[in-house]
């Protein structure tokens, strides 16, 4: 009969131990990783955004290209609802919201930008097509990041059927997803 219990197998199983322990002891999070992958998020310097605005006919959406200056910490997708509420620069497109309404704050957690709405947009008093084009564009304008994959409406923080119109209670995704 074979012996099992020999000095070599005894030296291999306490290197096997030791190994482990070793890994267990490195790892501080529970063993998941973070990457720090580079986001289009994270940018410093020019950059060209692509911004959604309602057509000055009243039919639907035109696309601005804008270049801003992004200084470092700045986040971009608040600065890129602060260019939105801003106004379009280009013929043919008509603002989203009218001069001096506060821009929506924007989170974003795991690929779903949350919007959340100032009280002033609940007082809008849009017709179907102004909120149409208002949510649409916002929508629209956060899709281009590939960062968010859906985006979400909040009303002061908290979720609501509508602004009066259309719903927002499902998140707007990107077309065919």
């Amino acid at each position: 009969m074979r012996r099992f219990l020999t000095l070599t197998n005894l030296l291999g199983l306490l290197v096997l131990l030791l190994g482990g322990w070793a890994l267990w002891a490195q790892q501080d999070d529970g063993g998941s990783r973070s990457l720090n992958l580079p986001s289009d998020l994270e940018h410093q310097g020019p950059r060209i955004i692509r911004l959604h605005f309602a057509k000055d006919t009243g039919d639907g959406l035109v696309v601005e290209e804008r270049t801003i200056q992004m200084t470092e910490g700045e986040y971009t997708l608040g600065r890129v609802m602060q260019e939105l509420v801003r106004g379009p620069q280009i013929p043919g497109a008509a603002p989203l919201v009218p001069a001096g309404t506060p821009a929506p704050t924007v989170f974003l957690r795991d690929g779903t930008a949350l919007v959340d709405l100032p009280a002033a947009y609940a007082r809008l008093g849009y017709g179907t097509a102004g909120e149409t084009a208002l949510i649409y564009g916002i929508a629209s304008t956060l899709l281009e990041f590939r960062e968010v994959e859906q985006v979400k409406f909040l009303l002061e923080g908290r979720e609501v059927e509508s602004l009066g119109h259309l719903s927002l209670l499902d998140p707007f995704k990107r077309a065919g997803q």
